[in-house]
C-alpha cells in the first residue's frame, strides 16, 4: 500500500507541476485571449481552461517528474515564442478600435499614431519573447530529454 500512496502523490505532484506551467503559458496567451474577447459571451476563459487542461494532462502522463518540469517548460518556452504574434493580434484589434473611435477628419492621424504603438509593443514583445521562450526551451530540452546515459565502450584487442 506505501507503494501505491507514493504513485499516487506523484502523479498529484505531475498534475500541479502542469497547471502552474499552463498557467505561466496562459499569460504569455493572454494578448491573444484579449483580441478574441468581444463582451461577455467571449471564448477568452476556454481558451485559458483548455491550455491548463492540456499542460495538466502533459504533466500527468510524464513518465517521471522530471519529465513532467521538461514538458512544462517546452509548453511554457513555445507559448512565450508566439508572444510577438499574440501581442500583433492586440495591437491590431486595439488599433481598428481607436481609428473606429475618432472623428472622420482625425482617423489617418490615429491609425498612424496606433500603427506606431502597436509596432512598439510588438518589438517589446519579440524582445522578451525569444529571450525567455528560448531559455525555456533549453532548460525544457535538458529536463525532457535530457540524463544519465551509460556508454559501454568494449575494446576487442584487449582479449
Amino acid at each position: 500500500m506505501g507503494e501505491m500512496t507514493l504513485k499516487f502523490v506523484a502523479g498529484v505532484f505531475r498534475i500541479l507541476i502542469g497547471v502552474v506551467f499552463g498557467l505561466v503559458a496562459t499569460v504569455a496567451f493572454s494578448p491573444a485571449a484579449a483580441a478574441f474577447t468581444d463582451g461577455a459571451d467571449s471564448k477568452a476563459p476556454l481558451l485559458v481552461l483548455a491550455l491548463v487542461v492540456v499542460s495538466a494532462l502533459l504533466g500527468f502522463f510524464a513518465p517521471t517528474i522530471r519529465r513532467a518540469f521538461g514538458r512544462g517548460f517546452l509548453l511554457a518556452g513555445l507559448s512565450f515564442l508566439a508572444l510577438p504574434l499574440s501581442v500583433m493580434l492586440l495591437s491590431g484589434r486595439t488599433a481598428r478600435e481607436v481609428v473606429n473611435a475618432v472623428e472622420p477628419a482625425n482617423q489617418g492621424v490615429a491609425a498612424i499614431g496606433s500603427g506606431i504603438a502597436g509596432l512598439a509593443m510588438t518589438g517589446v514583445a519579440t524582445f522578451i519573447g525569444l529571450i525567455v521562450g528560448s531559455v525555456l526551451i533549453i532548460i525544457g530540452l535538458v529536463l525532457a530529454l535530457g540524463g544519465r546515459r551509460e556508454v559501454v565502450i568494449v575494446d576487442s584487442r584487449l582479449r
